[in-house]
């Protein structure tokens, strides 16, 4: 029970809090989402069978892959939303113009998967992540400088980018959450990353929006009367684009934490040694 009420709470408050931090609603959202947050981790950890896994965080390997793979999801879902809204919103295309334009992305980031899944193998997670974080950042920092008339090709090349920038970082990412985490937690590992992929969406959605409405109307306070709307609506996109950025560069950094996962195993929970039979020996 609660969990519905940490994740819907702190979803709302997220979104609140891009139009002010004092708000009652915002601290309202963030106060119950959080209690409930902190109660369903207690509650997880009391259980032998948990609905996810939090144990696998005890892993630090795991826990920053984990992390990381939130920040790839955070900023993707989020950035790409906002591109959509100001593809329709700003340049005036229709639905299935968006969709064509958006088209590379998908391309990009299926020639970028198999590429990385042949490379992880060789050289592991952390030179494709890094490579891939970077990619995405440098991509978000053009897109922050983006103006009222834009030329189409650089957000086409920026989200060609973006899609391999994802397809570069997302599956060497997941690959390594599974590699790191304690084997006797693996196969509860994939619910806790799918389940948390939800989480993420929803929470970048809710976030980026709320940060570009609050910005766009900061932006058209502090305009002048005279002064183009347009302007301010499309420099608060470029604030959006911005945080997205300064996000993934964070993680560009914390890529360079990552270590090839220690090959030992850990005991099962009643203390036993693991059967090294089931392990291949």
């Amino acid at each position: 029970m609660p969990a519905p009420i940490a994740f819907s709470m702190l979803a709302y408050g997220v979104s609140e809090v891009g139009t002010s931090w004092s708000k009652a609603s915002t601290i309202t959202g963030l106060t119950i989402g959080g209690i409930a947050l902190i109660l369903f981790i207690f509650v997880e950890l009391a259980q032998k069978q948990p609905l996810l896994e939090l144990k696998a965080f005890k892993s630090s390997d795991s826990t920053r892959s984990i992390i990381l793979t939130w920040i790839v999801q955070l900023v993707l879902f989020g950035a790409m939303l906002i591109v959509t809204l100001y593809l329709q919103g700003v340049m005036r295309y229709t639905a299935l113009e968006t969709g064509w334009i958006l088209t590379p992305y998908a391309l990009c980031a299926g020639i970028g998967n198999p590429i990385s899944g042949r490379l992880f193998d060789k050289i592991g997670a952390r030179p494709l992540a890094f490579a891939g974080l970077a990619v995405l950042s440098i991509s978000l920092f053009i897109l922050s400088n983006i103006s009222v008339d834009p030329s189409l090709w650089v957000i086409i090349l920026c989200i060609c980018t973006m899609g391999l920038g994802m397809g570069f970082s997302m599956m060497p990412l997941n690959t390594h959450v599974l590699n790191s985490a304690p084997r006797r937690l693996v196969s509860r590992v994939t619910p806790l990353t799918t389940a948390a992929q939800q989480v993420v969406l929803s929470f970048a959605v809710a976030g980026l929006t709320g940060y570009l409405t609050s910005q766009i109307t900061s932006h058209t306070a502090n305009a002048g009367a005279d002064a183009n709307p347009l302007n301010a609506v499309v420099t608060g996109y470029g604030d959006t684009f911005f945080l997205s950025a300064c996000l993934t560069t964070a993680g560009v950094a914390l890529s360079l934490l990552l270590r090839k996962p220690q090959q030992q195993e850990e005991g099962t929970a009643d203390g036993d040694n693991p059967d090294l039979a089931m392990m291949g020996h």
